[in-house]
């Protein structure tokens, strides 16, 4: 075996570990501080902070989708991933809405299983 091809690492996973990151991020922290105030805890949220570590988390996941679209050729999940991203961005940095927030969220897992249905079935460059 190649010394080159043995040492490559494959970094296709990062696009789906970020998204679901970002979800977990703004929905787990959400989910975590309503726990807490039902026990008495009051926690307190720098909401600035955590836009900017799930915006963050966002442009990770579209450079690894964009890294794994090299390796498929697929753009489906690529576009969506991206719309998805600018909707969210949109949410954050225009006009909030709860449901395009859902939808955004909700468009961006579905984008990480697409891109990884789409390498399962295309991709043997790493097998």
């Amino acid at each position: 075996m190649d010394d080159t091809t043995s040492q490559k690492k494959d970094y296709s996973w990062l696009g789906s570990a970020a998204s679901l990151f970002a979800v977990l991020a703004c929905y787990g922290t959400l989910a975590t501080v309503a726990l807490l105030s039902v026990v008495g805890i009051t926690v307190k949220i720098d909401e600035g902070l955590m836009v900017k570590s799930i915006s963050g988390l966002l442009i990770l996941a579209l450079a690894s989708m964009a890294y794994s679209f090299r390796a498929h050729r697929h753009p489906g999940p690529l576009l969506l991933s991206i719309a998805s991203a600018a909707l969210l961005s949109w949410v954050f940095f225009g006009s909030y809405s709860k449901l395009l927030e859902l939808i955004g969220f909700v468009a961006l897992v579905l984008a990480s299983v697409w891109d990884f249905r789409v390498k399962k079935h295309t991709c043997t460059c790493h097998q």
